[in-house]
């Protein structure tokens, strides 16, 4: 769908700029699925199910696969066409899409994790005036505005709501690992390291790029 979708796309424009309209598309459907899902339902992380499992039936989480697998899709179109095109390509995306792809592919399989993934979704929010930074290049006034709003977002969704999220993770984890131990799910237990480790991955980059932020914000660059 998003390589048709980019096809579709007037030719003048260069493959950099589609890849951000593809992106920003695909940033607000899954900021708006999230707030969606919060006025429908409660986020509950009380059970461990509804923390490092893959949900419960009859509550909405079911509904939180979907959203998961448009942005497996997502990340896979994306990174291909980073392979393809040099001028989208970026060290630091091609990891974070390694990452996030491996990590939300492997919760969908193996349903770990999928809905704290559905959450993180979330993120995206600082997606969309980043890449507006990038419409905007040649209005100074605007592309400042839209830099501010990018500094802001990715501070409060990538590093605060983020953490919490991730945080709930690591307090439950303890409980899921004893659970799936004492049933002999060692699928489970491994798979379970492993997201871990992934989630650890992803917020150690997204902590990277927040002191990079900083340090550019505060250079006055």
């Amino acid at each position: 769908m998003n390589l048709i979708f980019y096809k579709c796309l007037p030719s003048h424009l260069s493959p950099l700029i589609k890849s951000y309209v593809i992106s920003t598309i695909h940033a607000i459907i899954c900021v708006v699925s999230v707030i969606n899902y919060l006025f429908k339902h409660e986020m509950n992380f009380n059970e461990i199910n509804r923390i490092i499992g893959g949900g419960v039936d009859g509550t909405g989480d079911e509904m939180m696969v979907y959203n998961i697998c448009l942005t497996c899709g997502y990340l896979f179109y994306d990174f291909l066409l980073m392979l393809i095109h040099k001028e989208v390509r970026s060290n630091g995306a091609l990891v974070h899409h390694a990452i996030i792809f491996s990590t939300f592919f492997c919760g969908l399989t193996f349903r770990i994790g999928h809905r704290c993934h559905f959450f993180l979704l979330a993120e995206e929010l600082s997606t969309v005036p980043l890449n507006f930074k990038a419409f905007y290049r040649h209005s100074s006034r605007l592309h400042q505005l839209f830099s501010l709003l990018f500094v802001i977002s990715f501070l409060f969704i990538r590093i605060w709501f983020g953490s919490i999220v991730c945080g709930y993770v690591f307090v439950a984890a303890p409980q899921f690992f004893r659970l799936v131990w004492n049933a002999n799910d060692m699928t489970s237990f491994y798979v379970g390291f492993l997201q871990l480790f992934l989630c650890l991955l992803s917020r150690f980059l997204n902590f990277y790029w927040a002191i990079l932020i900083l340090k550019k914000v505060f250079s006055g660059k």
